[in-house]
């Protein structure tokens, strides 16, 4: 990296090395999105034309906010072109934090994802989706190495921005380090759990990855079964996470292991660690301290374990364990160029080309954070003999959240002291069953704690929400001479004294926020006895978006068919507390029928088992093959269904380009309960696989291999009625997972009718029973709108099969 001045120098060094290959992956939803090293250069040159014709140039701030993901990358490569200063900010901001920084930082405009909530921007914003068509390419103004790269606040949700300035100096000379003391290789593949809002995301997640040209895998969500499914489906060889996700992955295993007699485990250690991962090597962690009982157990798994150290102000990375020099408990040793003392009072002090140029437009705070030109880190620590650095005591109040957010109390105690009645207020990051909450301590009436906090929370970010709250049973909190709160007499009140600590017992819970997020206002007030589907109208979709979001925030795994027709608010908080702490089961669907000695038998096997006592039965006349002949696959075809016959006359019917490389989905209640003994030879000739479609059946796995099969070129096949017409006649209504399928895969959806089937073989018959005329009709592809929903995309679906049953020529 030395004979880089640049990040946009940085990638155009990157991509002209590694080319095609793979850089980066990501998975929003139910497909996976890749990008080469060649695509993502080409993504950044056009993001980079459309930052030009909105005015930006050297030296502009661009907002950048986006959720991880390969387009969050372009963007900042696409600013950095520009030679303007990208300000990351976190997806999950809430507008007041927003309006703040607007006026601190002065943008000239916003990169954006569409999930983010742009009308909170008095500014232009790009979707970096969607970014458009540029009028011309233009050409990139590259900075110089002490031109600042970005801006990172590391505070300011409600109270006075302060704002990193990091330069391409800054951020290339810790690259560099860090590239040498963790040396990645092409081959490699990492899998990120961090945030790249954060500069530690951007440093273990981004720069270093692209620069040894290896891949990366981003998360949408690192709950833990995407952690889970990610480590399972690719060839992930570094993991890099925050402590708590490795200590809940930790807590949830050994909940598992601790159902096997303790002289077994060894033995099984192999599989244990293959449970997880069988490519997984090494795992990076840093963000807050590691619990050295924790990072032995993964040790002992045989994952290697690097913890690391540093701060937003030092680029991050200033020590690190290395794989040939590690010491658990400990965070490393110093990286090259690194100088670092302990002062007299035990502060860790820093010197480099690393550390950051400052606060942005804020000399006091700058000035405040130096002294005789060593950065103060404001932590705790000492060097044993050998070199290793050790923190005794993290940045001092600040808590990290399980997604690695930082959060600052002084950030919500603004918000809590802003509310009638409370007279002041104490956050703390209060460990309890291996995780840690934001407790708040208030100074205010009893009676009232639960209304606070609630309002508190109107105006938090999801991240920052407190989570429980006590109220100080003295007149005033312990106080320095500075007046200023004592945390650490505070929290060691808060746990010698545990019922000082309990959250008010008519609290709103976590789980009711999520249910009135999901739900939306019409799910009026929630009570004990509410039933989900029933009183909510939580259909499997809504289901599927709950038990993500459970996932997601609660951290724990259920699955949707764990809500039936009675279940109640009740019922699922009681099975939170029960499920708490187990690993989700994936997924397991057949994968031989995917295998290439399936794929070249089934020729022969649709002659054995299909053509040869069906088509004497069936007069195939096949209509609209000119709608395919421009298609490229993956595709979906979705059919109306009258008869057992129809997955065989569609195959028949189609191109042996699409036909060949088809799955087609059964539903589970027939071929996989029914005629089970059908399996082998559906899934050999058809490459059938099982898609749930009852009411009460979990569909989500059913759409995650449908984006899987997309993913590796499959075409599809889905009968979206659900079941059988055996009236005959029309078009039954649409299952609403069909409007999803279509929207969320991204590919066209090709509609489909097949006439004829019913008379050849009656619904429930699997024997042909006389000799008729079959006709199959392919209609003009669909394509799902930019802004399209699924129930949009379900009535345009259902609006084509009905014409092309109503008008054959179409």
């Amino acid at each position: 990296m030395e004979t880089v001045k640049s990040f946009s120098e940085f990638l155009d060094e990157m991509v002209g090395r590694y080319g095609s290959r793979l850089a980066m992956q990501y998975r929003p939803r139910y497909r996976t999105l890749r990008w080469s090293y060649q695509e993502l250069g080409a993504r950044v040159q056009h993001l980079s034309s459309l930052l030009a014709e909105g005015g930006v140039g050297t030296g502009d701030r661009v907002f950048l906010f986006a959720e991880n993901s390969p387009h969050w990358v372009a963007a900042f490569f696409a600013v950095a072109a520009r030679g303007a200063v990208v300000v990351p900010l976190n997806p999950k901001s809430p507008p007041e934090q927003l309006d703040r920084l607007v006026q601190s930082a002065e943008p000239r405009l916003v990169l954006a994802s569409p999930r983010c909530r742009w009308e909170a921007f008095p500014l232009p914003v790009i979707d970096i989706e969607r970014p458009g068509a540029a009028k011309s390419d233009r050409p990139g103004d590259p900075a110089a190495p002490s031109r600042l790269a970005e801006i990172i606040y590391t505070s300011g949700t409600t109270g006075d921005p302060k704002g990193v300035m990091l330069t391409h100096a800054n951020l290339l000379s810790d690259l560099d380090a860090v590239s040498r003391a963790v040396p990645l290789e092409p081959d490699d593949h990492v899998v990120s759990l961090v945030p790249l809002f954060h500069v530690y995301g951007q440093m273990t997640s981004l720069f270093c990855p692209l620069s040894a040209g290896c891949s990366v895998s981003y998360l949408a969500a690192p709950t833990t079964r995407s952690v889970l499914e990610a480590l399972a489906f690719t060839p992930a060889t570094h993991l890099v996470a925050v402590p708590e996700v490795l200590k809940t992955m930790m807590d949830r295993l050994e909940a598992r292991i601790g159902r096997i007699p303790g002289f077994l485990r060894p033995l099984l250690r192999g599989r244990i660690r293959a449970r997880i991962s069988s490519s997984l090597r090494t795992i990076v962690c840093g963000g807050a301290p590691l619990d050295p009982v924790v990072e032995e157990k993964w040790w002992a798994l045989g994952f290697e374990v690097l913890q690391g150290y540093g701060l937003t102000e030092t680029s991050p990375v200033i020590a690190a364990n290395t794989p040939k020099d590690h010491r658990i408990g400990s965070v490393g040793k110093p990286l090259a160029g690194v100088e670092l003392r302990i002062a007299p009072d035990g502060e860790i002090l820093v010197k480099g080309p690393m550390v950051m140029a400052g606060y942005f437009r804020d000399p006091k705070r700058t000035e405040a954070a130096f002294i005789d030109g060593w950065l103060k880190t404001d932590d705790a620590g000492h060097l044993d003999a050998d070199g290793f650095l050790y923190v005794s005591g993290r940045k001092r109040y600040m808590i990290l959240g399980p997604g690695g957010e930082n959060v600052f109390p002084e950030d919500l105690e603004a918000v809590l002291n802003r509310i009638p009645g409370v007279a002041d207020s104490a956050v703390v990051g209060l460990e309890t069953g291996g995780r840690t909450l934001i407790h708040a301590v208030l100074l205010c009436e009893a009676t009232r704690t639960a209304d606070i906090v609630a309002e508190a929370n109107r105006h938090l970010a999801p991240h920052q929400r407190i989570m429980s709250w006590s109220v100080w049973p003295e007149p005033d909190f312990p106080r320095s001479v500075t007046r200023k709160v004592k945390k650490d007499e505070v929290l060691r009140r808060l746990r010698r004294e545990p019922a000082a600590a309990a959250v008010s017992p008519g609290r709103t819970t976590p789980l009711r926020q999520l249910l009135a997020h999901v739900v939306g206002p019409e799910a009026g007030p929630l009570s004990a006895e509410t039933r989900l589907v029933s009183d909510l109208g939580l259909d499997s979709l809504l289901r599927i978006e709950l038990v993500a979001r459970i996932e997601e925030d609660l951290g724990v795994c259920l699955d949707e068919t764990d809500i039936g027709p009675l279940t109640t608010v009740a019922d699922l908080e009681n099975l939170l507390v029960r499920r708490q702490g187990r690993l989700p089961r994936l997924a397991a669907y057949p994968r031989w029928s995917l295998s290439s000695w399936a794929s070249k038998l089934r020729p022969l096997a649709q002659k054995i088992f299909l053509q040869w006592w069906i088509t004497p039965f069936c007069r195939l006349q096949v209509h609209g093959q000119e709608h395919l002949a421009a298609l490229e696959g993956p595709v979906i075809f979705m059919a109306n269904h009258r008869s057992y016959l129809d997955s065989a006359i569609a195959s028949f019917a189609l191109p042996h380009r699409f036909r060949y490389r088809l799955a087609i989905a059964a539903a589970t209640g027939v071929l996989y309960t029914r005629y089970r003994w059908a399996v082998p030879i559906g899934e050999l000739s058809l490459n059938a696989f099982p898609l749930p479609s009852g009411p009460d059946e979990n569909i989500r796995p059913g759409l995650e291999l449908i984006g899987r099969l997309l993913d590796d070129g499959w075409n599809v096949l889905i009968f979206p009625e659900g079941q059988m017409n055996r009236g005959g006649l029309g078009i039954q209504p649409l299952r609403r997972g069909a409007g999803t399928i279509a929207v969320d895969m991204g590919v066209p959806v090709v509609p489909m009718v097949i006439e004829g089937t019913e008379k050849v073989m009656p619904p429930d018959r699997i024997v042909p029973r006389a000799v008729a005329t079959v006709s199959v009709r392919f209609g003009a592809p669909l394509r799902a709108g930019v802004t399209e929903t699924h129930g949009q995309m379900l009535s345009r679906i259902e609006a084509a099969l009905g014409s092309l049953l109503k008008n054959p020529a179409l």
